[in-house]
């Protein structure tokens, strides 16, 4: 295990908490479990009234470092691989990856099949992609 995402799980797991836990308190309301989809799911469900409580510019700014933070972790040469769904390439049975690479980077973002290095489509391609995996969709 990556200690450094474990110790940004338990950050992120503590700074939802002490969010929960405001709202909990100034609501009167019973606590959600302290796990980060409860935790989660709570706070997404008190959006409207953390936004217009005076501490919503605290609330943002420290979501928002703790995101950065974490994404700096889970992707530390800020490359992100994304699943796609089915490769739409005929009798393949790998499915599709985009791999998104920074601005600059020496490699261009691509979406590629797990399964056959022929079957790769770069950026400019993508719109075309995503119509024949539509069109795969509809046949079916």
């Amino acid at each position: 295990m990556n200690p450094a995402a474990a110790e940004i799980r338990s950050s992120i797991l503590t700074v939802l908490a002490s969010w929960a836990g405001l709202v909990v308190e100034e609501r009167r309301l019973v606590p959600p479990a302290r796990d980060l989809p409860a935790l989660a799911r709570f706070l997404c469900l008190h959006a409207d009234w953390l936004t217009s409580h005076p501490a919503a510019g605290d609330i943002a700014d420290e979501i928002y470092d703790i995101t950065r933070l974490a994404r700096s972790i889970a992707y530390p040469n800020n490359v992100r691989r994304i699943h796609i769904g089915y490769c739409p390439g005929a009798d393949c049975a790998g499915d599709l990856v985009a791999v998104i690479r920074p601005r600059g980077d020496l490699l261009p973002s691509e979406i590629i099949c797990t399964v056959s290095s022929d079957h790769a489509w770069p950026t400019t391609w993508w719109t075309k992609l995503a119509r024949q995996i539509q069109g795969q969709g509809e046949s079916s």
